[in-house]
């Protein structure tokens, strides 16, 4: 038996909670699935940080308002029940994504202080017996790769590893970056991939000559180097081979996009869209204003009409 009907296994997405059923795993599961890596993550109390995020969260994944806040006030508000559990296990892997919210969990649990037994998981990498090129995801294991995590990276929560995560959400929710450098330079962290995916979200900054930040650059690399090409093929390229640490879902990628069509030159062309096609299907060209960006010689911002968050950081255009 893997544990008891009085736990709770928490994970950033829905992509292991049949599997871990089927591996033979007992308890109640919870899906917080907030994605700070994208959107405002701005320093408000509880109810205005929830409202914030709901309505990004709607504006960006074209979802509706009233479900967005619902979804969320639910997700949120089942964190102040972990205590009633005897046993609570956190499921992440090592991208942005994760540990972002891992950060944010480790904040919540040294706030609320349930009285129960936690445990972390965090992994990055597949066991050897799993037949996977590059490891992105939890969602990509085997039943037995779900158990190899329980039995080789399952570790009890300690009191350091709510202290470093609560300086990790404290610095990601500041309007100043450097913090958050400070924090992502460790070299040894009691959250062991946290530094490596702080760099990663830190490298969504704009770049000082291009003023793009690096999944808009590996994008325009990406369409120069295979296009013209379906946007859905750019996705893949960028998940398989381009980004050194990939963690964005198909429909963040696709918000990527359109805020990359924020500007008064465009970097790209997207074919017309045809109703029975999704977003994926449409052909993406590189633009003279893309090639010039991609090369340095243009600065997106003095391009930008739009507003990006890269957490506290807001991102605007240059002034005119």
């Amino acid at each position: 038996m893997l544990d008891d009907k009085n736990t709770l296994h928490v994970r950033c997405g829905s992509d292991i909670r049949d599997g871990l059923k089927q591996a033979g795993f007992i308890g109640d599961f919870l899906e917080f699935s907030d994605p700070f890596c994208q959107g405002p993550v701005p320093d408000l109390p509880r109810d205005a940080f929830i409202e914030t995020r709901a309505a990004f969260i709607s504006g960006a994944y074209d979802l509706p308002g009233d479900a967005a806040l619902e979804r969320l006030r639910r997700e949120y508000d089942a964190l102040g029940r972990l205590g009633q559990y005897d046993h609570v296990v956190l499921w992440f892997e090592h991208d942005s994504y994760d540990q972002l919210i891992l950060a944010f969990l480790m904040n919540a649990i040294a706030t609320i202080q349930p009285e129960t037994n936690i445990d972390v998981i965090s992994v990055n990498h597949a066991p050897a017996s799993e037949a996977i090129d590059r490891f992105i995801g939890l969602g990509q294991l085997s039943l037995d790769g779900l158990i190899w995590c329980w039995q080789n990276h399952r570790m009890p929560l300690r009191a350091d590893m709510l202290t470093f995560g609560t300086k990790v959400w404290k610095a990601l929710r500041a309007d100043d970056p450097r913090h958050l450098k400070t924090l992502a330079e460790q070299t040894t962290a009691p959250l062991p991939h946290m530094p490596a995916a702080l760099k990663r979200h830190l490298a969504e900054l704009p770049d000082p000559q291009t003023g793009l930040g690096l999944t808009q650059k590996l994008t325009l690399q990406i369409i120069k180097d295979h296009g013209p090409v379906t946007v859905g093929k750019v996705f893949g390229h960028l998940m398989r081979s381009y980004d050194p640490l990939p963690y964005l879902g198909d429909l963040m990628f696709w918000s990527e996009i359109q805020w990359m069509m924020d500007c008064k030159d465009p970097l790209f062309t997207l074919s017309a869209s045809d109703p029975t096609n999704g977003w994926a299907e449409h052909t993406i060209t590189l633009t003279t204003t893309g090639h010039e960006t991609l090369a340095g010689r243009r600065n997106f911002l003095d391009n930008f009409t739009g507003v990006r968050w890269v957490g506290g950081v807001r991102i605007n255009p240059s002034p005119a």
